[in-house]
């Protein structure tokens, strides 16, 4: 299976007058392969539902660079800047993302742009009141997760201080400060060079440099020891 499947158009008559189009998406990752909405079954579920056309692909549902989805909602806005009355439609809800965050941000890109959204497992269809409730309980889920992870975060730090633990990055040892005072010291060796070769950031050096008043200018019998 290739890695995008590209563009499936349905053989269904369409007027001229009518002016409503169903957009579908399939998207199968590699373990998604074995599952039982694989590509042939999410097809299938979108033809018996009257799309007019399919847009399909192999990525993973955490990537944010998907071509065909990216087409299908190009194509929904063309649509729906035309006046046609446009609904997207899905299988399960993580064919769009598996990412709570993405997927919110997705379907306010389709409110916004008069786009309604369908998903058939899920049975969630913002043309409909119900439908819209369901997006805003989404969304209000979504926020108490990031909320209540914040706030465990925040626990587990003031925990761990109690507890007498050393937060952040280990303090650099004198060896190590020598070394970085040294190279900062030579003038043919770059800031970030001596950053690489130390590990640590280039910020950490201009502060060692800072705190040991040293310059650039190399100065000849200069050097730093343990």
């Amino acid at each position: 299976m290739n890695k995008s499947k590209g563009v499936f158009f349905m053989l269904k008559n369409k007027n001229i007058e009518d002016k409503e189009f169903k957009i579908g998406y399939v998207r199968v990752s590699s373990s998604d392969e074995r599952q039982k909405l694989g590509y042939e079954a999410q097809k299938r579920i979108l033809a018996d539902n009257n799309i007019d056309s399919i847009y399909s692909e192999k990525i993973s549902g955490r990537k944010d660079n998907r071509p065909e989805f990216k087409k299908a909602l190009a194509y929904c806005k063309r649509l729906s800047s035309q006046s046609y009355k446009v609904t997207f439609v899905v299988v399960k809800l993580d064919r769009i993302s598996r990412k709570m965050s993405s997927l919110l941000n997705i379907l306010e890109d389709l409110k916004s742009n008069n786009i309604a959204f369908k998903s058939i497992k899920d049975d969630i269809d913002t043309s409909t009141p119900t439908g819209i409730l369901m997006m805003q309980l989404l969304a209000m889920f979504s926020e108490f997760e990031v909320n209540t992870l914040r706030e465990r975060t925040k626990e587990g730090l003031r925990q761990a201080k109690l507890d007498g633990k050393v937060l952040g990055r280990p303090a650099l040892d004198d060896k190590t400060k020598n070394k970085i005072a040294n190279l900062y010291c030579n003038p043919d060796i770059t800031v970030k060079q001596v950053a690489i070769q130390c590990n640590v950031s280039e910020r950490t050096v201009y502060k060692i440099a800072k705190q040991r008043k040293l310059s650039r200018l190399f100065i000849k019998g200069t050097s730093f020891h343990d």
